[in-house]
C-alpha cells in the first residue's frame, strides 16, 4: 500500500513538473514574451492533461458521438503533451549550455512531434516476441496476449490484424490475461466476429477494465466468440493445465483460492494466468511452471515505466524467476488512455519449448 501511495504522489509530481517544462519549451520556441501569452500556453498544456480525466466519466455517462469525439481528441492531446513534457525536460537540461535556445527549442519541439507519431504507430502495430522456455513445455506453443483494451481506439480492424498475426503462429493455445476490453465502449458485441476467428483454443481471464462492464455483457461476448473464460478455474488443453485466477486487486491477496476442476495430481505442466503481476506465492503453491500477467503496460509512455517498476519491482515486465517458477509480465498488446507507446511497441508473446 505504501508503494502505491508513493507512486501516485510521484505521478502527480511528474505531471506538475511536466506542465511547466512543456509550456517553457513552447514559449521559448516561439519567443513568447508577453505574460498573458505565457499563461495561455501553460493553461493549454494543463487543460490537455485534465481534458482526458474529464472525458472518462463523460463517455461512461453519455455515449453520444460528441462525447466520444471529445474523449478521442483529449486522449490524443494528452499523448502529445506527454512528449512535449519529455522533450521539454531535455531542452531545459541542455539549455544550461551555451546554445541558441530558440533553435534548440524548435528542434526539441520537432522531435516531440516525431516521437508522438512513432508512439502512435507502436500502439496500433504490436510485434511478435518469441521466448524459448525450459523443456517442460516440450513441443507445445503458447501465445500470450494481454491488455488489448478493445474500444474506441483499438477497434475491429485492429483486432483483425492481431488475430491474423496470432493465427500465423499456429499455437496450441492462446491466452488472454485480462483487459480484453477498455471498459468505456459498451458496444462490445461488434468484436464477436473477429474474436471468433482465433483458430486455436483461446483462454480469457478477467482484468480490471473487463469488470468495469457488466458480467453478463462480457460473458455473452466471450461465449458467442467461442473463447473459454476461466475464473478461479482450471482447464486441460493440449497437454497443458491452464489455471485462470479471478481478478481481485492490484496487490497480493494473501489468500488461497478454491480452483474448480483442478486435477488432484499434477499430470500436465501448469500455467497460471493472473491479470495483475501479484499472488506469485499462490501460483507457486499450485505447482505452476509459468505464471502469465499483464496490467502494468511496461509503463507505456516513458518515464511512467519508472513508476510501474516502483509498484511491481522486477515483476513489472518481462521474464523472471520466482522460487523456480517462471513468470512473464507482458507489456500489453494494446493501450489504455493515450493510444501511444513510446520506446517499446505492443507485444504478442510466442512461447516455445525446447524440442
Amino acid at each position: 500500500m505504501f508503494y502505491t501511495v508513493v507512486s501516485f504522489m510521484l505521478l502527480f509530481l511528474f505531471i506538475a513538473l511536466g506542465i511547466f517544462l512543456a509550456g517553457n519549451l513552447i514559449i521559448t520556441a516561439f519567443s513568447l514574451v508577453s505574460r498573458n501569452k505565457k499563461l495561455f500556453v501553460y493553461l493549454l498544456v494543463c487543460l490537455s492533461v485534465f481534458f482526458f480525466i474529464i472525458s472518462l466519466p463523460l463517455i461512461n455517462t453519455y455515449s453520444s458521438t460528441l462525447a466520444i469525439l471529445f474523449h478521442i481528441i483529449a486522449a490524443l492531446l494528452l499523448g502529445l503533451s506527454s512528449q512535449l513534457m519529455l522533450f521539454g525536460l531535455l531542452f531545459y537540461l541542455i539549455s544550461f549550455f551555451k546554445f541558441k535556445k530558440k533553435l534548440l527549442a524548435k528542434i526539441a519541439l520537432g522531435l516531440s512531434l516525431i516521437f508522438f507519431l512513432l508512439g502512435l504507430y507502436n500502439a496500433f502495430y504490436p510485434r511478435v516476441k518469441t521466448i524459448v522456455l525450459d523443456d517442460w513445455l516440450k513441443e507445445n506453443k503458447v501465445v500470450h496476449l494481454s491488455d488489448l483494451h478493445l474500444g474506441y481506439f483499438h477497434g475491429v480492424k485492429y483486432l483483425d490484424r492481431v488475430v491474423k498475426k496470432v493465427n500465423s503462429l499456429e499455437a496450441d493455445v492462446v491466452i488472454i490475461s485480462g483487459d480484453l476490453f477498455d471498459g468505456n465502449d459498451k458496444d462490445i458485441a461488434k468484436f464477436i466476429e473477429s474474436l471468433s476467428k482465433f483458430k486455436n483454443p483461446t483462454i480469457f481471464v478477467y482484468g480490471n477494465h473487463d469488470v468495469y462492464l457488466s458480467d453478463e455483457s462480457v460473458g455473452s461476448v466471450i461465449s458467442q466468440a467461442g473463447l473459454m473464460a476461466l475464473s478461479d478455474e482450471a482447464r486441460v488443453i493440449n497437454d497443458l493445465e491452464i489455471i485462470g485466477f479471478d481478478y481481485l486487486s492490484r496487490e497480493d491477496s494473501n489468500i488461497r483460492r478454491k480452483i474448480d476442476n483442478l486435477l488432484v495430481e499434477k499430470t500436465y505442466p501448469r500455467i497460471v494466468v493472473n491479470h495483475v503481476p501479484v499472488d506469485r506465492a499462490e501460483a507457486k503453491a499450485l505447482e505452476a511452471n509459468l505464471m502469465l500477467s499483464g496490467h502494468a503496460h511496461r509503463g507505456q509512455i516513458f518515464p511512467l515505466s519508472l513508476i510501474v517498476r516502483l509498484m511491481y519491482g522486477k515483476y513489472s515486465y518481462g521474464l523472471e524467476n520466482y522460487e523456480g517458477m517462471s513468470t512473464y509480465t507482458s507489456a500489453g498488446t494494446g493501450t489504455w488512455g493515450p493510444p501511444l507507446r513510446t520506446l517499446f511497441p505492443g507485444e504478442i508473446i510466442f512461447f516455445q519449448g525446447i524440442k
